[in-house]
């Protein structure tokens, strides 16, 4: 039986794995470790839905004190400098996957026809840098927007500090040390022997040590599965500088093409974060921070990190449970740092939940599983990304659209190019542990121009009421809330969060 929990590594996967262990049970002893010698990436973060839908629906986390706190602000999708397009958007609303009253398509039949529109609501928010409608009538109970919806961008510092508070709040114990043994049997891990020379032990040992995996990468030696036949990059030069008065904070996460990569941009109220992610067997380290500075010339001091793309055969063995970075890694190119995180997060909890802390081989092979499928569903929604993107032709770029793997999204492209941004079998093609929604793929295929046959040519009247749609959208979004309008409200003495999310 689970009777005690030892987490090793204090970022952002060893808190949320805590956090999430205790707000499933809250009698269960938790203990994080943490290290100086574990080195955090640290970086600004951008996240998917699902990681605010973890933290404070499945962790019950206050949203009114993660805001006041942790101070992140609103994403609402990513827009891609990518392709031939000038631009175009990964919305996390559905758009090109829905149906608009009045058309007798899908919303992704029209992309084509009508080029340069946008195609929802959320876009055309992105668009005049709006992050919120406005709801009317607003009331007692319910504000003049969502404030918790829908993804965010947060400041890895702020959010790990945030996170370590409420893990202790919660009862999470904490404390400082480096392992410099790992004790083993037969049945997996026995103790770690600490710098202190203390001797520490639990039932279960959560590895969140990032990319050394010191538990399950090198003590446990389980092989790790390579994705550079997918994902070329290997390396980001990170910097950032401080947001200037003119410089409007973006709803949303950019991803501009490199000549070796690409290169993101996430928003922070007060700084400006960038990354140039790229394949070092294309350019030099050297090559590519000029190239960086050369796009960015606010760019203050930068670092070159450097990563392997893949993951770990099995993310449970014997009693030890790989979370994060220390099971597997993928380039932020959709930002799924955080959201493996909260998945396998969930899993575990859920699977010492389901077996009354007694897990047995079949609940770990399910997990394993599920984690696998997690991971793969990345690489093959990242590979899409590579393999389509006409719009530098570059030595990296060419070598992306001849040879990139696919990993699996073969199904996805030869649906789209047989039947165009048809909806109708999309259960059978994105499979039950979904990170990408349907919508994704459409927005890649849609957005690279990926050929079709299933070309539409809109009516006369759908042509007249798309121009109504247009005009509608783009109204309600010039009149939304700004991300300063919007921060300063949910500030203001006055601001009452909904009771659901307080």
């Amino acid at each position: 039986m689970v009777k005690r929990v030892l987490v090793l590594g204090g970022g952002s996967a060893g808190f949320i794995a805590a956090i999430t262990l205790k707000a499933q049970m809250p009698d269960l002893p938790v203990l994080v470790v943490r290290s100086k010698d574990i080195g955090i990436i640290g970086v600004g973060e951008g996240t998917t839905t699902s990681v605010p839908d973890h933290l404070f629906n499945f962790c019950r986390i206050p949203v009114g004190d993660f805001y006041r706190e942790a101070e992140p602000v609103w994403k609402l999708g990513i827009r891609l400098l990518w392709g031939t397009r000038h631009h175009f958007d990964f919305a996390f609303s559905e758009q090109l996957d829905s149906q608009i009253k009045g058309f007798s398509r899908g919303t992704g039949f029209y992309y084509d026809a009508f080029p340069g529109s946008e195609m929802g609501l959320d876009s055309a928010l992105m668009t005049h840098n709006r992050a919120f409608a406005r709801r009317n009538p607003a009331g007692p109970g319910r504000p003049p927007f969502n404030p918790a919806a829908p993804a965010m961008h947060i400041e890895n510092e702020k959010f790990v500090s945030f996170l370590e508070r409420y893990a202790l709040r919660v009862g999470v114990q904490v404390r400082d040390d480096t392992v410099r043994d790992v004790l083993q049997n037969d049945a997996g891990v026995t103790g770690l022997k600490m710098a202190s020379g203390e001797t520490l032990d639990a039932d279960l040992y959560v590895d969140c040590s990032g990319f050394a995996s010191v538990l399950l990468g090198k003590a446990l030696g389980e092989p790790f599965v390579s994705y550079k036949s997918s994902l070329y990059c290997d390396r980001a030069v990170i910097g950032g500088w401080a947001r200037g008065a003119e410089e409007p904070i973006k709803p949303y996460t950019t991803a501009e093409t490199m000549d070796a990569g690409w290169c993101w941009q996430i928003e922070h109220e007060h700084r400006v974060n960038r990354g140039y992610v790229y394949g070092s067997a294309f350019i030099t380290d050297e090559s590519a921070e000029r190239e960086f500075r050369s796009k960015n010339p606010k760019l203050t001091s930068t670092r070159v990190v450097k990563f392997v793309s893949g993951r770990y055969e099995r993310v449970w063995v014997k009693n030890v449970v790989a979370i994060g970075n220390a099971s597997g890694f993928v380039e932020p190119l959709e930002a799924t740092a955080l959201a493996v995180i909260c998945h396998q997060s969930a899993w575990l909890a859920l699977s010492l939940v389901d077996s009354q802390r007694r897990v047995r081989p079949s609940q770990v092979t399910m997990c394993n599983r599920a984690s696998e499928e997690l991971w793969e569903q990345i690489r093959r929604f990242l590979a899409v990304h590579y393999k389509f993107n006409r719009r530098l032709d570059t030595p990296f770029w060419r070598e992306c659209r001849q040879k990139t793997d696919l990993a699996g999204a073969e199904q996805f492209v030869e649906y789209f190019q047989a039947n165009g941004p048809s909806t109708l079998w999309k259960p059978m093609l994105v499979g039950k542990v979904v990170i990408f929604p349907y919508e994704g793929y459409l927005a890649m295929f849609c957005g690279q121009d990926v050929p079709h046959e299933g070309r539409y040519t809109p009516t006369p009247a759908e042509t007249e009421r798309w121009q109504q749609f247009q005009r509608y959208i783009n109204e309600v979004a010039k009149a939304g809330y700004s991300v300063p309008e919007a921060l300063s409200l949910i500030r203001s003495p006055n601001f009452a969060w909904p009771a659901a999310a307080a």
